[in-house]
């Protein structure tokens, strides 16, 4: 079961770092971390780390809600993220395991407001420390698969950020050396 839930989490890895280095619209983020999120609630689960186990449940169910701002009326308002982050925490405290569950608790905070940032780099750029606090999750709970994916994911996205604030800096030189 263990290899199982290890080649669960490869698939979930394979899937984030595939979009990660991608110019990707918010919709597909929202997509991919649906399915990521399950993926990796079935992971936890076999490994019986179950506040990771609920809390990915729930973050595939935040991800559908916040694919719904600016669509519906009802998913408008600061309202809908402090709403899961305050569920985020009352499962994190059904599911106490003690400083695990702070760690995690902290990384679904900012998730949370990543889900619910309208630009792709805003979300990317989120997604570093959330990845760092999941590493340290998955270090707790002997998730090679979670430390190799955070790993990737959190270079990856320091690698995309940084990409895009120097191509925008280019961009910003070459406007200014045309109008000198």
């Amino acid at each position: 079961m263990y290899l199982f839930a290890q080649l669960i989490g490869f698939c979930a890895t394979a899937i984030l770092l595939t979009y990660t280095l991608c110019n990707v619209s918010r919709r597909t983020i929202m997509i991919c971390n649906i399915i990521i999120n399950t993926l990796w609630a079935v992971h936890y689960l076999i490994l019986k780390a179950y506040t990771g186990a609920f809390c990915s449940f729930f973050t595939a169910i935040m991800v559908v809600a916040s694919s719904f701002k600016g669509k519906n009326r009802l998913f408008q308002g600061l309202w809908v993220p402090a709403f899961f982050n305050l569920c985020f925490i009352v499962i994190e405290i059904l599911t106490w395991a003690g400083l695990p569950t702070l760690i995690q608790m902290a990384g679904n905070i900012l998730l949370v407001i990543a889900m619910w940032c309208d630009e792709e780099i805003e979300i990317k750029a989120l997604f570093i420390p959330v990845g760092i606090l999941w590493f340290i999750y998955n270090f707790i709970y002997f998730s090679w698969i979670g430390l190799i994916c955070q790993a990737l994911a959190v270079s990856f996205n320091i690698f995309f950020v940084t990409r895009y604030f120097l191509k925008k800096r280019n961009t910003q030189l070459r406007s200014e050396e045309l109008t000198a």
